[in-house]
């Protein structure tokens, strides 16, 4: 009977025998495979995944578990009230103690010869740039889910398939895949392609160091962007942290400042009170204000400038941003109104979510409408509105790329296996400035930066730079008002002024030993500026002997030279078509619509004789004639 019956299960397998047979010789571990890489726009790994050894033990098979125990808290600072827990049941067979170890302690603790530890390899994930852009990254947890930055944003994509294995014994119960490799069957996680320059953000977060030391300051962030597709390139936040022990990290260091916090701005703010006076046409670049030596009287309260040895006089509308002159950005507030400059700053973006693949991203303050004259003044001026540096610096690349705000971009594509990959660009929000009027600002933030303006020591050799200074009271979160002696310190623009091609933003929290953005803020500008430009091989435009190209020739410098100050020319025409205190010339209306030509020759004629429709392709008078004198104009248009 036996022999028969033994022939019968040879033949017709029992179900509820081969259940018993897996639970007796085989046990079941769930672990993913292969997280997605992150990498830059050059393929470099910024977040990768290698080899790591999970150990795991059998209670029962464990002879001497008071020993093992104190082996085991010693060599992996486990405690051991922990281990007691997982190896007092004798009836479990499969308990992890410690996941993903170096090939070291591997090694190590196998030496140790102990029949009930066993390893299972299976991924962990690395940062082979140490801190490099750790906010961004973020980290993942013990278990392999992202947590902070696009390691969380980004989870569904990176993650490896969670794969269950089968770990099978011997006949006595004892483990016999130690090192098994059981990760190659399951496809990997996407990776991550991000515009992220690693040498540019290096650079970056390099400088950035530098000043922080310098000037004894908390902390400092900053951002560099492609002017006209809108990549960012660098996104730096300091102190970083270790992304590969961040759940332990100080929670501040974890914080993107850039996307998450908000402060006021101050003086960069001014750029886009004179925006809006450019949009509501209450002024031109030269048109004259009284800055009334320093101080003015609003309802009870009396607005001052910025440096008590500040007493300017009558400066025009360029010089307001130059000099950075609160009570001048006052007046054009109060010129352009509450209602259109609310309008202004809603549309570039300050108020709400500009939108870019990261977690926390926050929406500033900007208060809601009405304002009364004291908050409109200190708006005006940047304070009284909370911003973020990636509101910012999206705003500035609004008017570096000739009036349309665009997202910022971070994540270029998703490559999953198998798959065609996922690719992205930088979508258009609005349009928040004509191209005129975004290269009338690109002119006069160009002129912000001249010798004997705030923005000075932004200049580098060879190449024309706008931009505008910012130095701001920090806000006492505790005690209310403004804290005592501490600043933020900033300078947004982008290079070159003529043609950008990089938006930067810095900003240094509370520098001990200096304060004005001019003096803290603006060299580190002029140093990744220099860098970007020579990086990216932009010759240089305003040629002397010590900027020169050695490889190019003179007719080549004087050819680039003479396109430079053309288009220079070209943008102060724009800017200043009937100059004060000159005879007026008639300016150059080629390429602008209708719309856009009559709100530069107005009210300076008597009649406009209007031809065609579309693009002004000619004038009567023609560009650089006398328009002294109040005449008759001839625009002729035609569709492009």
């Amino acid at each position: 009977m036996l022999l028969i019956r033994a022939m019968f299960i040879q033949i017709f397998p029992d179900g509820r025998l081969e259940n018993l047979k897996r639970k007796q010789f085989e046990t079941s571990v769930q672990i993913r495979t292969r997280r997605g890489a992150i990498l830059d726009r050059y393929g470099k790994e910024l977040a990768a995944s290698v080899p790591a050894y999970s150990l795991f033990a059998d209670p029962k098979l464990v002879k001497d578990s008071y020993n093992l125990i104190n082996r085991l808290s010693k060599h992996l600072d486990i405690p051991k009230s922990t281990l007691r827990k997982r190896l007092r049941d004798r009836d479990r067979r499969f308990v992890w103690i410690r996941r993903q170890l170096n090939e070291k302690q591997r090694d190590e603790i196998k030496k140790w010869g102990e029949p009930g530890l066993g390893f299972v390899e299976e991924p962990r994930r690395v940062y082979p740039n140490g801190g490099l852009l750790s906010q961004v990254l973020g980290f993942v947890g013990s278990e392999g889910d992202g947590l902070e930055g696009l390691e969380k944003q980004f989870n569904k994509n990176l993650e490896g398939k969670l794969k269950s294995i089968l770990l099978p014994r011997d006949a006595r119960g004892r483990p016999l895949l130690e090192d098994g490799r059981a990760l190659t069957e399951v496809p990997d996680g996407s990776d991550l392609e991000l515009t992220i320059d690693h040498e540019v953000q290096f650079t970056l977060e390099r400088e950035l160091h530098q000043m922080v030391t310098k000037f004894d300051a908390d902390a400092a962030v900053g951002l560099v962007m492609d002017s006209q597709s809108s990549e960012v390139l660098a996104l730096a936040n300091l102190p970083a942290f270790n992304a590969e022990d961040g759940a332990r990290a100080n929670i501040q260091a974890r914080r993107n400042h850039v996307v998450t916090d908000a402060f006021e701005p101050g003086s960069t703010m001014k750029t886009f009170v004179v925006a809006a006076g450019l949009r509501e046409n209450t002024l031109k670049p030269s048109t004259r204000y009284d800055c009334e030596n320093g101080k003015m009287k609003v309802g009870d309260r009396v607005i001052s400038e910025a440096d008590v040895h500040h007493k300017f006089g009558v400066l025009s509308a360029t010089e307001i941003l130059a000099f950075s002159s609160n009570i001048g950005a006052t007046k054009i507030a109060f010129e352009v109104g509450a209602e259109k400059f609310y309008k202004t700053l809603v549309d570039f973006g300050f108020g709400g979510k500009i939108g870019i693949e990261l977690p926390g991203e926050a929406r500033g303050i900007l208060n809601p409408l009405p304002w009364r004259p004291h908050l409109l003044a200190n708006i005006a001026f940047g304070h009284g509105i909370a911003v973020t540096p990636l509101q910012l610096a999206a705003a500035y690349g609004a008017i570096a790329n000739g009036g349309v705000l665009k997202k910022p971009l971070l994540v270029r594509s998703i490559r999953t296996p198998g798959a065609d990959p996922q690719l992205f660009q930088a979508e258009e929000i609005r349009r928040v400035l004509s191209v005129t009027e975004a290269a009338t600002m690109r002119l006069m933030l160009n002129a912000a930066t001249e010798e004997k303006a705030t923005g000075a020591l932004a200049r580098i050799q060879g190449y024309y730079v706008a931009g505008k200074t910012g130095t701001a009271q920090k806000v006492d979160p505790v005690k209310g008002g403004y804290a005592k002696n501490a600043y933020i310190s900033s300078f947004a623009g982008f290079v070159p002024a003529h043609n950008p091609r990089f938006v930067i933003f810095v900003a240094i929290d509370n520098p001990k030993k200096a304060y004005y953005g001019s003096q803290v803020a603006a060299p580190v500008f002029a140093k990744m500026a220099q860098y970007l430009v020579r990086r990216a091989g932009l010759q240089p435009v305003l040629i002397s002997e010590s900027n020169v190209i050695p490889a190019q020739s003179d007719r080549a410098r004087s050819e680039l030279q003479s396109e430079a100050v053309d288009e220079i020319k070209r943008l102060h025409e724009i800017a200043n078509p009937l100059p004060i205190g000159t005879t007026p010339v008639f300016p150059n209306l080629r390429g602008l619509t209708l719309r856009e030509a009559l709100n530069r020759i107005r009210p300076n004629v008597n009649r406009v004789d209007i031809r065609g429709h579309g693009l002004v392709v000619r004038t009567v008078p023609e560009p650089g004639a006398d328009f002294s004198k109040k005449r008759s104009v001839r625009l002729i248009l035609e569709n492009p």
